[in-house]
């Protein structure tokens, strides 16, 4: 391999070894999941084995690729072909030309990327399962999802399955600075804020999701102060969608973390947040410790309510009357 492909992915080392040794080997398996939460870099670590396998580049301008009706999915040279959703979720009708295009007889590896494959229906799903019991010759499926837990498991065992997890500090900053350019230093506070998400902390960087930092901060405040909090916030967050709450959600989890260390007596400047720790000590007097460690539990559930498309008002509702009772009210 003249030219490492996986290079391009930030993080995960341990996975790239994996990967780089199956294809050296040639024991690649012939379907695989890669799962874990999004922002991950899953999708451009399958890009990159179908790099590798035809040594080459392959989908130029990855992350801005979309599928529609006209164009079910996208092939570039007959090596790769990428699959994502139309609208809301995959197509029968994407997999139905895709098997027309796997029937053909081609030299060398092929490599199919379906993305957010926990969107396809029953019958995409039966289709696929067919061709994953009976795959056509030299082809790899790469199912990319941040929720496997919605794949049959049918579809599952008939997969080896790779998770990805958030990439710690210190490989990020290797990572960023190899593949961006500039400084550690230059990147070390997005990376601080961004959680190991490659994409939060790039979005980070240019200055973009800091309203929900900001939303979270007013969540907690209103939560303990406002003469009827529920109704407050109830009017704030109207109209907000799955994606913004649950990020207002991770910002809210930073801030409670930040709240209990301040508490053990660590300076303000150890925390993930000092910027805001006027505001956080603030915030200190309405909740506990002990309630603090359970909110942290409240908002985890709100977030798999939400990956499980539970109506986002309900679970407003829901996590503003459990911290209105963590501080003594209703």
């Amino acid at each position: 391999m003249s030219q490492d492909y996986f290079d391009a992915v930030i993080g995960h080392e341990t996975v790239k070894a994996r990967l780089r040794r199956l294809i050296a080997e040639e024991r690649l398996p012939h379907a695989m999941i890669f799962a874990g939460p999004e922002g991950l870099g899953k999708a451009l670590m399958a890009r990159a084995v179908a790099e590798t396998l035809s040594g080459r580049p392959l989908l130029a301008d990855f992350t801005h690729l979309s599928c529609d009706a006209d164009t079910p999915f996208i092939e570039d040279g007959g090596t790769v072909f990428y699959l994502d959703v139309i609208g809301t979720m995959l197509r029968v009708d994407q997999f139905r030309q895709l098997q027309e295009k796997l029937m053909l007889r081609a030299s060398g590896s092929r490599v199919c990327i379906i993305n957010h494959v926990e969107t396809m229906n029953k019958e995409f799903a039966n289709r696929m399962l067919k061709t994953l019991e009976e795959p056509p010759e030299s082809v790899h499926f790469i199912l990319v999802t941040s929720q496997p837990d919605l794949l049959l498991p049918t579809i599952v065992s008939r997969c080896a399955i790779i998770s990805f997890e958030p990439v710690g500090d210190e490989e990020m900053l290797d990572g960023l600075v190899r593949q961006y350019g500039g400084t550690a230093e230059s990147y070390r506070q997005a990376v601080l804020w961004g959680g190991g998400n490659v994409a939060r902390v790039l979005a980070l960087k240019e200055g973009k999701g800091l309203e929900a930092l900001q939303q979270a901060l007013s969540f907690l405040q209103v939560m303990a102060r406002h003469a009827c909090p529920y109704a407050k916030w109830h009017s704030i967050s109207a109209g907000w969608t799955d994606q913004e709450s649950q990020e207002v959600f991770r910002w809210i989890q930073m801030l409670l973390r930040d709240m209990a260390v301040m508490r053990s007596g660590v300076p303000a400047g150890r925390l993930r947040l000092g910027q805001y720790a006027h505001e956080v000590s603030e915030l200190l007097p309405a909740w506990p410790d002990s309630c603090i460690f359970s909110l942290q539990h409240v908002l985890d559930e709100a977030g798999e309510a939400i990956l499980r498309h539970v109506n986002v008002r309900l679970v407003w509702d829901a996590v503003c009357i459990r911290f209105i009772r963590a501080k003594g009210g209703i």
